[in-house]
């Protein structure tokens, strides 16, 4: 990212960056591309440093190559795709620490996707890869479940207790019929023009959109109508449950309650992750206005109860970019004005 951009978004108001770190081409380069990788990751740090964001730098598998995703890395504490991540924490956390700033973490592992109990050894033991090499950069460590509540709450945190430097992450994209519709990869894929909150507009509308979807679909013209059944019974469960801020604020509550039992300040806990998907049937007033006040919400949850927040993602395809068409430049101003920021746009620009 040019360092210009990089202002801009301090200019936006925001005050750190997740700075998302595929494993995979640092477990396999050796030698020189090594170098050059340790090399381009402290360059970008010290880039966002220099235009007044905090790093948290996550290690963040991808599915871009089989063996460098959450499943195979997770295996099993002791198999040889582990072990070699242990040594990339440790080496990550090392070249962090030589940066010397307040303003820099590392997330020791984006979602995990094995349960709490199989990930809490894991955990501990990517806690003391890190601190072997990093004995006061600030960890930010998240539960199994793909650090969904139920994975942090689900943590031990005894073996961290006394360390001042760790700090706590949730991941929250509730209601998933209204965050992820038409995520392909989601149970939402077939919903279209899911309202928030549940009951904010006429549930005729998602039912028509969605069988406009399904019926435009290259689905096989047989599966149609059970496909459209069951998109129906989700939409009226959805509907039924009147999801709204309330529901939301359970969410947060549970954190809350989590840590003052463990009395872990609030300042201490990060909603590392929430979005809500940006898709060809939200583009109307009251779609723009119910995916702003959904961001807005989540954010004054999270401010209300003391909590950090990091929204996903900055760019990329997907719909849940909040750059303006995905790329930028500039915020998406549905998006920016449900997150308290500036336009980047009208961001004044800095020498």
């Amino acid at each position: 990212m040019p360092p210009a951009e990089m202002r801009r978004l301090t200019d936006a108001g925001l005050d750190f960056v997740r700075l998302a770190l595929d494993p995979g081409p640092y477990l396999q380069f050796t030698g020189w591309k090594r170098d050059w990788a340790d090399r381009f990751l402290i360059d970008t740090v010290r880039g966002f440093l220099a235009a007044g964001l905090g790093v948290i730098v996550d290690l963040h598998p991808s599915d871009l190559h089989p063996d460098y995703e959450s499943q195979a890395l997770t295996v099993s504490s002791r198999s040889s795709g582990f072990q070699a991540y242990l040594g990339l924490v440790s080496r990550i956390a090392g070249l962090l620490t030589e940066i010397k700033s307040e303003k820099v973490a590392l997330e020791l592992m984006n979602e995990p996707t094995i349960g709490s109990a199989a990930w809490q050894p894991m955990l501990e033991a990517a806690y003391k890869a890190a601190r072997s090499r990093a004995p006061r950069l600030s960890l930010v460590l998240g539960g199994g479940n793909q650090n969904a509540v139920s994975g942090l709450t689900g943590m031990d945190t005894r073996p961290f207790a006394d360390d001042p430097a760790v700090l706590y992450t949730f991941h929250a994209y509730d209601p998933f019929q209204f965050t992820h519709q038409g995520a392909s990869w989601n149970a939402a894929a077939l919903l279209a023009d899911v309202p928030y909150p549940a009951r904010a507009r006429p549930l005729n509308e998602s039912l028509d959109a969605m069988s406009r979807i399904i019926a435009q679909s290259d689905m096989k013209a047989d599966a149609k109508p059970a496909a459209l059944a069951t998109a129906t019974r989700q939409l009226e469960s959805y509907q039924r449950s009147g999801f709204d801020r309330g529901a939301l604020a359970k969410v947060f509550d549970e954190v809350g309650e989590w840590a003052r039992s463990r009395t872990i300040a609030p300042q201490r806990i990060l909603l590392g992750e929430f979005g809500a998907r940006l898709t060809p049937a939200s583009t109307g007033a009251a779609q723009q206005a119910e995916r702003e006040r959904w961001f807005r919400d989540m954010r004054e949850l999270a401010e209300a109860k003391g909590f950090a927040w990091s929204a996903f993602t900055y760019r990329g395809s997907g719909g849940f970019a909040l750059a303006r068409n995905e790329v930028g430049p500039g915020l998406d101003p549905i998006v920016a004005r449900g997150l308290g920021l500036r336009r980047m746009e009208a961001a004044p620009h800095r020498p």
